[in-house]
């Protein structure tokens, strides 16, 4: 993959990916924590809507690609480095401002002992740290949603060491899914000590699906789709199979098999990212042009980080008014939409802060 092709022109980023990501974004924040915080639509047939993280990722190989990945000398010390600190600082930095104001709410409506200095360190800790994100601190849906930042931040890093290799030209999606599920079947088998059990599982399954990413930014036109028809059918058998073989121990609940991501839920992942590929490479770019005109769609692509960390806060002061006025679950709904946008845009200046690039020699 060092070899690829020079990244196409800007323009086609904002109109594909940055749409994508927008699009993801605003089912995130709107439907699966809807159905999953809020209950608004029954978490059972909701859990066949959760396929929204390997897109996710897969843009963030894309992206990577698209800005740096394609360049000559990304693994030298210092311009890794350099990336690294740039690419820290753009994603833990709105997580910091994010956690700060967690961490006061909690203290506000939560906290009714002494606050010595002691609690001070030990909730700042909690919270500083992605890893365990507030654990033991927090309240309500303030946390519930910050197992995505340490994952992101580590397969950010891994993007240049992960995507030097040359993919062999004769490799179809299918057997990329094939070495990848046996893997992350193979790491099923291990437990290990929380939390890094879920973290190390999290970084090796979203891994696969930034290199992805990256091999489809680099190639946009590599497989047919046919190719991506052949893996849903079958990522599709593959899970009624191995359901009906051992009833016992799978289930097609994939909020059960999502954290830690299994090998039902990569199969789930793969029949997923199979439709959404075959539906992208259906839409005409006049189509894509225009939803991303969409007023309803642009807050989600100019801001959709910020926005998605907002969220916590959005719903969780929204559910507790809501609660404490009685309001119908669906004003809440409405109301904690709502907020988390408001709060994403407020704090999105963030988002967009950027280290000057080292410069050459």
């Amino acid at each position: 993959m060092s070899d690829a092709p020079a990244p196409p022109p800007a323009a086609s980023r904002d109109v594909g990916l940055d749409l994508a990501r927008g699009l993801l974004m605003a089912w995130v924040v709107i439907v699966i924590h809807g159905t999953f915080w809020l209950h608004v639509i029954p978490p059972g047939p909701g859990a066949w809507l959760l396929f929204e993280m390997p897109p996710i990722f897969v843009i963030t190989g894309a992206a990577y690609f698209l800005g740096e990945g394609s360049k000559p000398g990304r693994l030298n010390p210092a311009n890794y480095f350099d990336f690294l600190l740039r690419r820290g600082v753009r994603i833990y930095l709105p997580y910091l401002a994010y956690v700060l104001v967690a961490a006061l709410i909690v203290t506000v409506v939560k906290w009714d002992g002494p606050l010595t200095l002691e609690e001070i360190g030990a909730r700042a800790l909690a919270w500083l740290n992605p890893v365990t994100r507030g654990a033991g601190h927090t309240w309500k849906m303030l946390s519930w949603h910050l197992w995505f930042v340490a994952p992101f931040l580590i397969v950010t890093a891994l993007m240049p060491l992960i995507t030097t290799k040359r993919v062999a030209g004769f490799l179809k999606p299918w057997m990329l899914a094939a070495v990848a599920g046996l893997i992350v079947l193979a790491l099923g088998r291990v437990t290990l000590v929380q939390p890094l059990d879920e973290l190390i599982k999290n970084a090796v399954f979203y891994s696969f699906w930034a290199t992805f990413g990256f091999m489809l930014a680099a190639m946009p036109k590599r497989w047919s789709l046919g190719d991506y028809a052949l893996v849903l059918v079958l990522s599709v058998a593959g899970m009624i199979g191995a359901a009906m073989l051992q009833p016992a121990s799978v289930t097609l609940d994939m909020q059960h098999n999502k954290f830690p991501p299994n090998a039902i839920f990569f199969l789930f992942s793969c029949a997923w990212m199979a439709v959404l590929l075959i539906g992208a490479r259906l839409t005409r770019e006049t189509q894509r042009e225009a939803l991303a005109r969409s007023p309803l769609v642009r807050p989600f692509m100019s801001a959709g980080y910020s926005i998605y960390l907002w969220q916590g806060v959005g719903y969780s002061l929204a559910a507790y008014f809501g609660g404490e006025l009685g309001l119908n679950i669906y004003v809440i709904w409405i109301a904690a939409i709502a907020l988390t946008i408001a709060l994403g845009l407020m704090f999105a200046p963030l988002e967009r802060i950027r280290l000057p690039k080292r410069k050459a020699g």
